[in-house]
């Protein structure tokens, strides 16, 4: 046989090419080691996922209807909120009255407005927290990601 026609793996000596191969194999091992951890991780990671969006009250919804309802819910805080202010400013105080059924109709228009007073700043604290609520949501989702950046942070984050 000629040098000439001779293919590069026959020029090699029989060492090298035995070298060739465990390295080969070596990196066949590690590279399966690879697949099998990042899938092992990928199910892990999406596995918790579910589990936080199961206790997420607005995971149903779509990116931009949750931004729609949390517009729509600060439009109606601002409302509610000049409604409690006016309301809270505007004090109901009972005179001096004479008479005992006078002085129980003004403690009757103090209490009431009192406990209007109290309703809306209940209504602002339920938006408020509704708010919070939304913002948690977009923050996840946000740190989830989507499409292939969610497929990818579940197969890396460890």
């Amino acid at each position: 046989m000629n040098d000439a026609s001779a293919t590069p793996r026959e020029k090699r000596p029989p060492r090298r090419r035995h070298e060739a191969g465990n390295t080969l194999l070596v990196l066949a091992a590690v590279l399966a080691l690879l697949v099998t951890g990042g899938g092992m991780n990928y199910v892990r990671n999406l596995q918790a996922d579910q589990a936080s969006e199961e206790t997420r009250p607005f995971h149903g919804y779509d990116k931009d209807d949750l931004v729609a309802l949390k517009s729509a819910y600060e439009a109606e805080l601002a409302q509610l909120e000049d409604r409690y202010e006016a309301q809270r400013s505007h004090r109901r105080t009972t005179g001096r009255k004479a008479m005992m059924d006078e002085s129980l109709a003004d403690f009757e228009r103090v209490r009431e407005h009192t406990a209007q007073v109290r309703e809306l700043g209940s209504e602002v604290a339920e938006r408020e927290a509704r708010i919070r609520e939304l913002d948690r949501e977009l923050a996840a989702r946000a740190e989830i990601g989507e499409g292939w950046d969610a497929h990818l942070r579940r197969l890396t984050r460890f």
